[in-house]
């Protein structure tokens, strides 16, 4: 049989085979990918997370481990909390509530603070809801103050206190007080702050007696050292039953003297010392005036309650004298009192200012004078008892060596 023969290979054919053979190899599409893309410079990748929100950053950790390790950076975190605390247009700013629904079901509702001055209607509330945390009761629960993101709660019931991120959805119960039998004549008061000089949040728990101005006992907790300590009280007089003004690292409470007179008494959370502060000159001319403390941008300020109005004296630098001024006058409304929230920087802004009266969020215009009340949704909220803001940080209560944190 003959052998047949091949045919030889077309031109076409042998100018794709020498192309082919002089061809360097083909790379894998995963590796080209690698050498054609160039990483941002980590300094342009902080700039960026710096102006995230936090759960976009939450959910940006799994991109990198330098992206993870950047999120948990003691520094960045006090980076971001600056920018967040410093946005004059509040987007990172919330106000939690402690509100009942159409339902009447007591519970804490988180929205934005931007909304509230921006939208008429506020369908955006949401839920937060601590009361998985085994031992804390939303029906005799308080909330003590915020600083930095966290909110101190306190059960009153059985004597408890949380610390909470509502942005990270983190709460921590703090270890318990032995129970001490007191006379019926103690009266508590409480108060949260943060402590710049070793970097600690502190609780503040004192018992007054009714009975005598120089008993007092004083508990202080470190988040840092995750325990409570007893410290020496002191006899400046019967202190009003509001949680502390955490203003310039002190807690502040109105302090009654006698009569109809009131001072401002301050507790230093560094030195754990005690002071007086002076109060603005307000007159009593109307024959006199109920006085309650707030914080107005981070100064503490009086609110001094006439028949038909409110005068609200800020205190522009802390423990200056001279520094109150009048801040602006606020025409009566009906309900228990007002609230005025730290976000005085919208008066450049919106020229409003938030105000709490009674179960309603009001907003103040004091150039043109009138009141509008933001419309939240009455499935959710329909009647607010407390109202706290909070800016939304990476800030943790959990602390080194002690992992009792509740997720919820």
């Amino acid at each position: 049989m003959r052998s047949r023969k091949l045919r030889p290979n077309s031109s076409r054919q042998q100018v794709r085979k020498r192309k082919y053979l002089e061809s360097p190899p083909p790379q894998s599409s995963k590796r080209s990918k690698k050498t054609n893309q160039s990483p941002l410079p980590q300094e342009i990748i902080v700039e960026i997370f710096l102006n995230l929100p936090v759960r976009s950053l939450l959910r940006f950790r799994c991109l990198s481990k330098f992206c993870k390790s950047l999120v948990a950076n003691p520094s960045f975190i006090k980076n971001h909390l600056e920018k967040a605390q410093n946005d004059p247009k509040f987007t990172r700013k919330r106000v939690l509530l402690y509100a009942s629904n159409a339902q009447k079901q007591i519970g804490f509702k988180s929205c934005s603070l931007n909304a509230i001055y921006k939208d008429p209607f506020i369908n955006s509330v949401e839920a937060v809801d601590p009361s998985t945390i085994k031992g804390y009761s939303l029906n005799n629960g308080i909330v003590v103050g915020s600083c930095n993101g966290l909110i101190c709660l306190h059960d009153i019931e059985d004597d408890n206190f949380f610390l909470l991120n509502p942005t990270l959805r983190v709460c921590k119960r703090l270890p318990r007080l032995r129970s001490q039998k007191r006379p019926f004549s103690f009266y508590r008061v409480y108060g949260f702050g943060y402590d710049a000089s070793v970097d600690d949040y502190k609780v503040v728990r004192i018992l007054c007696d009714f009975c005598s101005i120089d008993t007092t006992i004083v508990w202080v907790y470190s988040l840092r050292t995750n325990c409570w300590r007893r410290i020496q009280g002191f006899s400046f007089g019967y202190l009003s039953s509001e949680a502390g003004k955490y203003v310039d690292g002190s807690l502040n409470w109105m302090q009654y003297v006698g009569g109809s007179s009131w001072n401002i008494v301050s507790f230093d959370l560094a030195h754990e010392t005690y002071k007086e502060v002076p109060q603005p000159c307000c007159g009593d001319a109307d024959g006199g005036c109920v006085k309650w403390l707030e914080v107005l941008d981070g100064c503490l300020c009086v609110h001094c309650s006439y028949r038909l109005r409110i005068d609200v004296w800020v205190m522009r630098e802390y423990g200056n004298t001279q520094s109150w001024t009048k801040l602006l006058t606020i025409p009566y409304l009906s309900g228990p009192g007002f609230q005025v929230f730290p976000s005085s920087k919208s008066l450049s802004v919106s020229d409003e200012i938030l105000l709490h009266s009674g179960a309603k969020l009001i907003l103040y215009n004091p150039k043109e004078k009138t009141l509008r009340i933001p419309m939240l949704d009455e499935d959710a909220v329909s009647s607010i008892s407390r109202a706290e803001i909070y800016a939304e940080s990476l800030v943790s209560p959990k602390v080194i060596n002690h992992p009792t944190i509740e997720y919820y």
